[in-house]
């Protein structure tokens, strides 16, 4: 996987069938509800009304888009996510980049040119908000980049929403603040998948550039910026330089605005304002906006989270020795719902396991979670349920873990100010590995093969003979009734079942115990009782 352009990874979007191109010219006020119409796939509009630039949402909202990025298939992101996240290349500097086509400075900046809109019915203003800020650990040097949304205010300037104490680029904003300097910044608008990945993933001590070497696969290539030292990657669309005003402090009034969670988060925190002394950009450039709330709040871009979340569980789970097979957090539950596949061996492997999981990922998401045996389909909603509803106890198998760091956007914490807390609860939806288990009788009565071709040299027996050879062959050890319908396979099948009633007097039943701890199964068998 090398660099990509955008306009390179949307021509590969249409190719896999993730794109729909609209050709016709389209006003801003009519974009949000062509995203909200369009959930399942990218979606590209070549010509806004009073804009230069094409418009693009949806790019990564789903599993597909994931999946080709990653060159992986749709059940393996966690797995490769860990991967990518543990190798990195330092970056490259070149000498320019597309982006650097158009360059604005100075009084000339006007934000306005880009296809601003209002996305939900209670947004403060409009919002750039598929914007990977970058900034600079003054201590370490380390550069930082993480996706955060951007109001607007006026022609030049816009709050930036980093109230979190975990944000990377707030930590290094206290840090200006305390130097008494403000934060230069560089804000990236348009990236292929890969790269939208790579700036969720963080590596502690490692430069976010050597990071996203190492999803590439080789040296990532940076352009420096106009106006400041900072650097950005040189497949950008669109670049904004600036200076996060820290000296100001976190004074001026930012949201609401609807949240990937699908609610609008509530109140109006308090953030810094940026000023944007440059702007740079590739000719015919594409704006790239991120498909957040709506009705189809896990079908957004922001489901590019889900992938981090995954590798971040698979990875903890797997350190802790559980046996994990997979990790998914359906897109329906916004991040907040998680679930993994274990194999288990002790008999605590499926708590533990839960309260891994609730604790590992930023401390915050999720909120709730699920432990399923390996013979469940995470993936398949149907399988989930089932195992939910006959591998629960509810007095033995939920776990509520009271006080626990939540997503400040949480509604239930009746604010918007961190810290927040919450409980949080795990379903242990495995079957008991300790005790006097007929593990049978959790099994799922699964729908049986087809027996296969009927052998070319097949005789075929009389009801007699069936008789005799049948009973030969239970006498020699138990057998299930499919085990004897694939021994005698070929025969007709009448002859069969009236053989088999003329020996059923005969038989009687017992559990077949078959000792793979903690996988044994009692399985009913005939066995023959006549002497």
């Amino acid at each position: 996987m090398k660099q990509q352009s955008l306009s390179d990874f949307v021509n590969d979007l249409e190719k896999i069938g993730q794109l729909v191109r609209i050709r016709e010219e389209k006003r801003v006020d009519e974009l949000p509800q062509i995203m909200e119409q369009n959930p399942d796939k990218a979606v590209l509009v070549e010509k806004v009304k009073d804009s230069e630039f094409q418009f693009l949402a949806n790019a990564y909202s789903n599993r597909i888009q994931y999946a080709h990025a990653l060159a992986c298939q749709g059940d393996e992101l966690a797995q490769e996510v860990a991967k990518f996240g543990t190798r990195t290349f330092q970056p490259v500097l070149v000498p320019t980049a597309p982006c650097k086509h158009v360059i604005i400075k100075g009084n000339d900046v006007d934000l306005t040119k880009l296809p601003l809109f209002l996305h939900h019915d209670h947004d403060g203003n409009a919002y750039l908000q598929d914007t990977s800020v970058i900034s600079r650990d003054p201590d370490t040097g380390l550069m930082n980049w993480g996706i955060y949304r951007l109001m607007f205010r006026s022609k030049n300037e816009t709050n930036v929403d980093m109230r979190n104490d975990s944000h990377k680029a707030r930590v290094h904003a206290k840090k200006y603040q305390a130097k008494g300097v403000d934060m230069p910044v560089a804000i990236v608008i348009g990236g292929p998948t890969l790269d939208k990945i790579a700036s969720m993933y963080t590596i502690p001590g490692v430069d976010d550039w050597d990071v996203l070497g190492g999803f590439y696969g080789e040296p990532a290539k940076l352009v420096k910026c106009e106006t400041n030292d900072l650097t950005v990657p040189a497949n950008a669309e669109i670049v904004l330089e600036g200076r996060i005003l820290t000296t100001e402090g976190w004074i001026y009034d930012e949201g609401p605005y609807g949240e990937f969670t699908g609610t609008y988060g509530g109140g109006l925190p308090e953030n810094c304002r940026m000023v944007v002394d440059c702007v740079t950009y590739r000719k015919n450039g594409i704006y790239q906006h991120a498909t957040i709330g709506g009705l189809h709040p896990g079908r957004t871009d922001m489901a590019v989270w889900n992938a981090t979340i995954e590798a971040d569980i698979y990875k903890a789970l797997e350190n802790a020795g559980i046996q994990v097979l997979n990790v998914y957090l359906p897109n329906n539950g916004s991040t907040n719902i998680a679930y993994a596949r274990i194999k288990t061996v002790g008999g605590g492997d499926a708590k533990q396991a839960l309260g891994i999981m609730l604790t590992c990922s930023r401390q915050w998401l999720p909120k709730i979670a699920y432990v399923f045996d390996d013979d469940v389909d995470i993936f398949d909603p149907d399988r989930v349920m089932w195992a939910l509803a006959w591998r629960l106890d509810p007095a033995k198998d939920i776990m509520v873990m009271p006080e626990q760091n939540v997503l400040p956007l949480e509604p239930m914490c009746m604010t918007n100010k961190p810290p927040v807390h919450l409980a949080k609860v795990g379903f242990d939806c495995t079957i008991p590995v300790v005790g006097d288990v007929d593990r049978l009788s959790f099994a799922a009565c699964t729908v049986t093969e087809p027996l296969g071709d009927v052998p070319k040299d097949l005789k075929i027996m009389t009801e007699a003979e069936l008789v005799a050879a049948m009973t030969k062959h239970i006498e020699e050890a138990p057998r299930t009734w499919h085990e004897i319908l694939k021994h005698f396979h070929g025969q007709p099948y009448p002859n069969i079942y009236r053989a088999f009633g003329e020996l059923r007097h005969k038989l009687g039943r017992m559990a077949d115990e078959r000792p793979a701890y903690p996988y044994a199964f009692s399985e009913s068998c005939f066995v023959y009782n006549e002497k």
